[in-house]
């Protein structure tokens, strides 16, 4: 072969080469997104004192995240997220400084078997129930339940494995399990097991979730007046609720949800049972404007904590909105504290936040 056409053949390998790595970057693709949220929020009584904070991540929590996926061919893909949390107000990251603590996974998706996943991940007290809870409807951080002793304001486990079933005639489920990664133990500390479906058909949608935590403590000092750690738990945290949504007309939506978190003590800490209820309605009159009306209950031992979320919320653009909220708690009960969640609690039984701020979504 001449030189000349030994150079021409590998020019011709090297074109072909190229249209073959273009043509895999065509199916695959990797996306940034985030929000960022800030704002003012005064408190009526925050430890016995009147308190103004400029609070990041409460309508929705600050985060950066990377998404991808490959098409492998066949209807399979490969998945990955990473996405960590931002704290707008000093700029430090979320979740005690994790580089990537909301999430990060990674796991095979198949259209006709669904989606494994692997890494730090959610759990589907969360991920079943999302749609139908107040922070997320319309309320914010501040709209969850006390001490978020339910999960359900997203926390996640780690070293888990995760499967989500593809939609069936509006069904779905998915199971999620954790190692311990302690030696010479299946069931050790950190074990978890997490089980979740839903339903949608029309403007009803169904969910129902189940949670088991080994070892999982809560101090619960702030909602029974001890300025001394209370701690529930030790032995295990099992959590179990159920959650829905009823689309009334174009505007306004039906919500909420019950569940039950008992936290079971060893010898060392005591037990604890949470009984919650959430109901709220969200109107929506013309696009801009969205306005949420919901409440909480909930049950610890003898005491009794009630909470009514007013939020209005108005859209500038698709991507950005201005929102003031009004958050008040009661508490009832022998010793029973008000203690509005992500906020310091209060010396007395009641607790009231009112708060204004922006959110940038991209």
């Amino acid at each position: 072969m001449s030189r000349f056409k030994a150079h021409a053949v590998g020019i011709a390998a090297a074109i072909a080469l190229l249209g073959a790595a273009g043509s895999a970057a065509a199916q695959s693709s990797v996306s940034i997104y985030g929000v960022q949220d800030a704002g003012i929020t005064r408190v009526s009584n925050a430890g016995g004192g009147k308190l103004n904070l400029f609070d990041a991540g409460i309508m929705q929590a600050g985060r950066l995240g990377f998404r991808g996926s490959e098409d492998l061919g066949g209807g399979m893909s490969a998945v990955f997220l990473l996405e960590q949390g931002i704290l707008l107000d000093t700029g430090a990251l979320g979740q005690g400084g994790l580089a990537f603590g909301r999430q990060s996974w990674v796991g095979l998706s198949d259209r006709k078997l669904g989606t494994l996943t692997l890494g730090r991940q959610y759990d589907f007290m969360f991920d079943a129930l999302v749609g139908y809870i107040n922070s997320s409807m319309s309320g914010g951080g501040y709209a969850n339940n006390p001490l978020d002793n339910d999960r359900m304001s997203g926390q996640r486990v780690n070293n888990s494995i995760k499967y989500q079933s593809p939609v069936w005639s509006g069904f779905s489920a998915g199971a999620l399990v954790a190692f311990s990664e302690a030696a010479n133990t299946v069931r050790g500390t950190g074990y978890s097991r997490s089980f979740g479906a839903n339903y949608k058909q029309g403007p009803l949608s169904l969910g129902a979730a189940y949670t088991y935590l080994q070892n999982a403590t809560l101090d619960v000092k702030s909602l029974v007046g001890s300025t001394t750690a209370v701690v529930a738990g030790g032995g295990y945290n099992r959590v179990y609720g159920v959650g829905g949504s009823y689309q009334i007309t174009e505007t306004v939506v039906l919500h909420g949800t019950a569940n039950n978190s008992r936290f079971e003590g060893t010898a060392s800490a005591a037990g604890a049972e949470f009984r919650n209820y959430q109901a709220g309605v969200v109107f929506s009159p013309v696009a801009q404007w969205r306005f949420g009306v919901a409440g909480n209950a909930t049950q610890l031992y003898d005491n009794h904590y009630r909470q009514l979320n007013l939020t209005a919320d108005y859209l500038l653009s698709k991507r950005t909105d201005v929102y003031v909220q009004l958050i008040h708690q009661k508490a009832s009960g022998n010793g029973a504290t008000a203690n509005i969640f992500l906020l310091p609690g209060s010396s007395d039984a009641t607790q009231t936040a009112v708060r204004s701020g922006v959110r940038v979504r991209f």
